[in-house]
Parts: C-alpha cells; sequence; structure tokens
C-alpha cells in the first residue's frame, strides 16, 4: 500500500503531518519498519500521541487495538505502571553516569540466571548492533572472514545485502564487503551444511532466527558448525522474549555459542543484549564493540521491571494459548472458505501473518491490502504481522479473530 492511496475526502492532520515530515524526515519516520507508506495514509493510523495497554491513539483522536506493539517492543503493553515507576526512579537520580551503574550488573545477572547456560552478557542499544557485534567476534575469535546469513539481521553492511533485493552498491555497500556473507533461506539444513562444506575452514559465523527451524534442522545445523569451528549465532532479536522464558533455543533445547536478543527487553525502550560463554564474550572488548549510550540507566531499570514482571506471571507468554487457538481456527477458515493453498498462515504465537502463497513480496500482496482496509475500518492496526501483548485482553483477542475471519470470507467471496 502507497501513501497516495486514500479515501480521504478531507485533509486531517495526520495528513498534514505526513506531507511536512517526509520533507525532512527519510520516508517520513526514522525507523523503516513504521514508515507511512506500508500503511494506509487518509483511512489507516500513521502518527500516534499516546498509548495505554494495548491500544493507542493517533493523531486524528482515533483510538485503535494496537496489534503490532511498537513492531513487537512492548511486550507487557503500552505505558505499564509498573515500568513507568522504575524509569521514574532512575530520571529522578539520573540518566547517565560518566562511570558505570551498578544497573548493569543487576540485568546482566538477571538475564543470566533467566536463561541459566550463560556466562557474560554484553549490552547495546539495538538488535542490529549486537548482532554485528556478535559476528565481528566470530570473526576475531577464528580468525576466518566468510559469514553464513540465513535471512534479515539488520542494516550493517555485513546483512544487507543478504535480505535487500538491491545491488551492494546501491546500498552503498563495497562488492568486496557483500562477497563476504554467503546466503541460504530459513530451515533448510541441506542448504547451509552444503555451504559449510563447499568453504571448509573459512567460515566464521552461522546466522539463524531459530523461531524459523525446526528443533531437528536446528541441531544439525549446529552440531555440523561446530564441527568445522564455525561459531553458531542465534538471531533473536524479535523472538527472544516473545517464544518463551528462554526464547526459542529454551522452546527446543538447542543452544548457540553466542545469543543476540533485544526487542521487548525493556518494554519499548532501547536495549539489546548478546549472551556466551566468557571465551566469546569477553572478546567484545577486544573488537572494540561499543557506544556511549549501550549503559545509559533508563532501559536497565525497565528491564529490570520486566524480569520482576516475568518472574511473577504463571505463564510466558501469557498469550501463547490463545493464539494458538486462533492460528489453527484460522486454518481450519481458510481452508472451509476454498482458499487453501491460495492463502496460508505463517508463524507462531510470537507473531504471524496471513499472505498470498507463494508471493515473495509481502508488501505488496493483494491479501495484505485487502485484510488491512477490513481490519482499519474495525479500528484495528496491523501492518499485516499479528504481535500480541500481555495487554491483549481474552476479548480483544476474540475481535481481533472475528475480524480477519471477516476479511477472509469477503476475500474468499470476490475472487
Amino acid at each position: 500500500m502507497t501513501a497516495d492511496r486514500t479515501t480521504a475526502s478531507v485533509r486531517t492532520s495526520s495528513l498534514t503531518w505526513l506531507g511536512k515530515a517526509v520533507d525532512v524526515v527519510p520516508a517520513g519516520c526514522s525507523t523503516l519498519a513504521k514508515t507511512p507508506h506500508r500503511l494506509l495514509p487518509g483511512r489507516g493510523a500513521i502518527v500516534a500521541v499516546h498509548a495505554k495497554d494495548a491500544a493507542f491513539t493517533d493523531l486524528d483522536g482515533r483510538t485503535w487495538l494496537d496489534c503490532e506493539m511498537a513492531m513487537g517492543t512492548v511486550t507487557w503493553g503500552h505505558a505499564r505502571p509498573e515500568v513507568g515507576e522504575a524509569v521514574s526512579a532512575v530520571l529522578g537520580r539520573g540518566t547517565a553516569f560518566s562511570v558505570a551503574d551498578p544497573l548493569e550488573l543487576a540485568m546482566a545477572e538477571r538475564l543470566l540466571a533467566r536463561f541459566g547456560v550463560y556466562e557474560a552478557v554484553k549490552f547495546a542499544k539495538s538488535g542490529a548492533d549486537v548482532v554485528s557485534g556478535a559476528v565481528r567476534i566470530a570473526r576475531a575469535a577464528t580468525g576466518r572472514d566468510l559469514v553464513v546469513a540465513t535471512e534479515y539481521h539488520g542494516w550493517h553492511d555485513w546483512a544487507a545485502p543478504s535480505h535487500y533485493l538491491a545491488r551492494p552498491t546501491t546500498l552503498g555497500i563495497p562488492q568486496a564487503v557483500a562477497a563476504l556473507t554467503l546466503t541460504t533461506p530459513p530451515d533448510d539444513p541441506e542448504r547451509l551444511v552444503g555451504l559449510l562444506r563447499k568453504h571448509p575452514g573459512d567460515v566464521a559465523a552461522v546466522v539463524v532466527c531459530p523461531n524459523r527451524w525446526s528443533g531437528d534442522h536446528l541441531g544439525a545445523v549446529v552440531d555440523e558448525a561446530r564441527s568445522t569451528g564455525t561459531v553458531v549465532i542465534f538471531d533473536e532479536v524479535t523472538s527472544g522474549i516473545r517464544m518463551g522464558r528462554r526464547a526459542t533455543c529454551g522452546e527446543v533445547g538447542v543452544w548457540p555459542d553466542l545469543l543476540c536478543v533485544s526487542k521487548g527487553m525493556a518494554n519499548g525502550l532501547p536495549l539489546a543484549a548478546l549472551l556466551g560463554d566468557h571465551r566469546l564474550v569477553m572478546r567484545a572488548e577486544d573488537v572494540r564493540m561499543s557506544n556511549a549510550h549501550s549503559s545509559e540507566s533508563l532501559a536497565l531499570a525497565a528491564a529490570l521491571a520486566c524480569e520482576d514482571l516475568m518472574d511473577a506471571v504463571p505463564a510466558w507468554p501469557s498469550w501463547r494459548t490463545r493464539t494458538a487457538d486462533m492460528l489453527e481456527a484460522l486454518r481450519l477458515r481458510i481452508d472451509a472458505l476454498g482458499l487453501g493453498g491460495f492463502i496460508e498462515v505463517r508463524g507462531d504465537h510470537s507473531s504471524f501473518s496471513l499472505g498470498t502463497a507463494g508471493l515473495p513480496d509481502f508488501w505488496t500482496d493483494p491479501f495484505r491490502a485487502h485484510l488491512l482496509d477490513v481490519l482499519s475500518d474495525c479500528r484495528i492496526f496491523t501492518k499485516g504481522y499479528f504481535v500480541f501483548s500481555d495487554r491483549h485482553t481474552p476479548e480483544q483477542l476474540d475481535e481481533v479473530e472475528r475480524a480477519i475471519d471477516a476479511a477472509l470470507t469477503s476475500y474468499g467471496h470476490h475472487n
């Protein structure tokens, strides 16, 4: 959906804002995944001014049920009181010091205790930073140059050519740098193992998003990589906290050498972590992995509050069972409408989407456009992905399922 597709007959506050924003901010938002051109300017929400629990209010005063939760970063709900209180306490005593804050050690100890298999933690501000840091550590530890990427791992030079459908030079990346990253699809162990065997002793790291792999396939890839001295990196930036208390690796019992987590750790504040054994993580100092804000206090305080929330909740994630039931019901509905083989449900309780089977570009998918149209009428916000939170009520999840069902029904009748 593009920015010029609108049914608005009047110039709303949001459209006025958009006209100004695209002139001074590339694509209208510095986070590309939030840019308005992926949405429905004039109909859907494109800029928000307030959020609480599982809803937000846009600049035009409309309230939306939020089914993306800030790209999955607001796991505990917007304006969660426990997180706000922790952040407010830090605001009163200083948010960044000229030396370390004790909160950093406290948060490191909580993470290590929760995962139980690692020895050290390095903090950063974004998922792309920790995954790129893990790759640099792997290269330093192995003395090798090649890296295998399996999907989107961030915008940095080593990763971008493996995801974006553009020439490296268009992305501003030298061909020589792009050539050091080999690519293979997710959940294809034969292809990945084949790459490792084709380049014996040359691959520094294999980077996978484990929630996109079966447990058996993950185990086969990890065993092969370790047999060749290749460092295994799990990119759980998106799936980490949303899959379970110990991320996907804890769910399937397959552990990487380096684990990267980020979204949801601090309920919307910027924080990421790299976990592993001392041998590898301590090399973060050697490779000069750092920035001025990695140890600021606000996100660490928020993250500690989130750890308290996770310790207190009986089952995590709290929406797992209801979402699993929804996915099963939607698959049955697709078959009942005769859409099997045409429309498919992708993903799991951590995040899911519906789309046209076999269509490679999600953003130009006609079913995604139709789904957004129907959900906009219901004041349900999504870009096509459904990412729930601890603050989504059973009634709200029922509402989402009914709206998706309506979209499937109307699409089936017109196609």
